[in-house]
């Protein structure tokens, strides 16, 4: 993949559109047939759905569906690179929160029925390092976990990231998921990326990268408030332990 500065590209469509160019999926023929076998769903009906929906999603047209966007992160390895995984994850939360009728979540799509489970790339989304971002992509992508039938979903309101806290992680290298969040001053709004990863330990397992704006529950003040998402990139297999923003967690990454 061609070495870029990510934030160049505005939209999720537009970045979507040009990872797909660099993957030799000029057209949006193969790409169905790739998201086909990666659904588990070969059928000619679900061929034709993917087709369509891949000429709405890198239009801008349609935002898919948060399944869709963990498969999407996989095929197209966006958790390969933290900076593309982080910012894959931004776009597609700020998309979805955008009320307007041609950019709806998931209009006129049809949701791929799996044949067998799936496990996600980057998760968040999210793809994210990786659920799908997230990912996470996995939750991706940020792709970050369960099956893809049950993915951590990365962008869990139309108000961004979902940046709640995670005791517990399961995942695989090369996947990223949405770990915990900073979040503000007196229930105010979310920290800056610069003033979160101040209080961010260094970890043998994978790296703590920027999930973007989204929002988290605090018992201190009383509900959800504006957060920075912490999105964990797993790079190397093993268990590690340790304390994010008072709380314990602890990842468990396989290969």
């Amino acid at each position: 993949m061609a070495k870029h500065d990510w934030t160049e590209f505005e939209t999720w469509h537009a970045l979507l559109d040009q990872l797909c160019v660099e993957a030799g999926y000029l057209d949006n023929m193969a790409l169905a047939d790739k998201l086909c076998e990666t659904s588990g769903n070969r059928t000619q009906a679900a061929y034709d759905t993917a087709v369509r929906n891949l000429q709405n999603w890198r239009q801008g047209n349609h935002i898919p569906q948060r399944r869709n966007f963990l498969l999407l992160g996989k095929i197209l390895n966006v958790g390969a690179e933290e900076d593309l995984a982080g910012h894959w994850n931004r776009l597609y939360a700020q998309a979805r929160s955008k009320p307007t009728a041609t950019v709806a979540s998931g209009a006129g799509e049809d949701t791929f029925k799996d044949t067998k489970p799936v496990i996600p790339g980057p998760r968040w989304p999210l793809f994210i390092g990786g659920s799908l971002i997230a990912a996470t992509l996995g939750a991706g992508f940020v792709v970050l976990t369960s099956k893809i039938n049950e993915p951590t979903d990365p962008v869990g309101s139309f108000e961004g990231v979902d940046a709640d806290y995670r005791r517990d992680v399961t995942m695989k290298v090369g996947e990223g998921t949405i770990i915990h969040g900073a979040r503000g001053k007196e229930c105010g709004e979310a920290p800056s990326w610069e003033m979160a990863r101040k209080h961010l330990p260094e970890l043998a397992t994978g790296t703590l990268n920027d999930g973007g704006p989204g929002t988290r529950y605090s018992r201190q003040c009383g509900g959800r408030v504006p957060a920075r998402a912490i999105l964990f990139s797993a790079k190397e297999a093993g268990t590690e332990q340790f304390t994010l923003y008072g709380d314990d967690i602890v990842v468990h990454v396989t290969e």
